[in-house]
């Protein structure tokens, strides 16, 4: 007659299978959303400009966001891509939603950021991977103007034909170091940034319009801080 089993054994093997099959789980990524804008940048005081892409992916990973690997962004009919890696990537937290992706994709010198559908590729360590499509549908920003600044001793004037407007101060590296909502027109610059600190914490200043419309973001030319 066979011998029944130790139920402390069985336990024990049910318990052992149990962590080993949750250890060998694959746990792939996962993009739930996505915001993206078409950037419009001054290259020069002269007028020239050059587009960028804004992308953001709303990502997750049960084993942890530092599980994420390498994020792809490819526009398969003109053959361009990027790629992202969690020392390029930019992250923005909003409560539990994180997403990562970069402020400033952008196409070979001297063309326009290709418009049409693109795919992000989101990969972890173990190489699973998430897809996401999305589509670029920007108008051609040519027949949009740019914001601009000029300068008179302290006093700045902001021309914009747009509705939204924000104020860059930038630092020599070209880090932002304070935003400002501004609207068209002459402001002090002690006024702008709130007190004198833009003397020693600023360098240049810049000014980005959003077109309501066409969801399009342009960018002026930054000037000079005087000293």
């Amino acid at each position: 007659m066979r011998k029944a089993a130790d139920p402390r054994v069985v336990a024990c093997l049910a318990t052992l299978v149990f962590v080993l099959s949750s250890a060998c789980a694959v746990n792939p990524p996962g993009i739930s959303s996505e915001s993206h804008r078409l950037i419009v940048m001054a290259d020069g005081p002269n007028g020239a400009r050059s587009e960028r892409l804004s992308i953001f992916l709303a990502v997750s990973d049960k084993d942890g966001l530092s599980d994420l690997d390498r994020l792809f962004i490819l526009h398969d009919e003109s053959e361009l891509s990027w790629t992202l890696t969690p020392d390029t990537w930019q992250v923005r937290e909003e409560g539990s939603r994180i997403s990562v992706g970069s402020n400033g994709l952008s196409p070979p010198s001297g063309n326009a950021l290709p418009r049409g559908r693109y795919r992000a590729l989101l990969y972890d360590l173990a190489g699973e991977r998430a897809d996401y499509t999305f589509t670029v549908s920007a108008p051609n920003t040519a027949d949009y103007a740019l914001p601009s600044l000029s300068l008179d001793r302290n006093t700045v004037r902001i021309d914009s034909p747009y509705p939204t407007n924000t104020a860059f101060f930038l630092d020599s590296g070209g880090n932002v170091t304070r935003t400002v909502a501004v609207k068209p027109g002459s402001i002090d610059l002690d006024t702008l940034w709130g007190d004198g600190a833009w003397r020693s914490d600023a360098d240049y200043l810049a000014v980005y319009g959003l077109d309501p419309g066409s969801e399009l973001g342009l960018f002026s030319w930054k000037i000079r801080l005087p000293d």
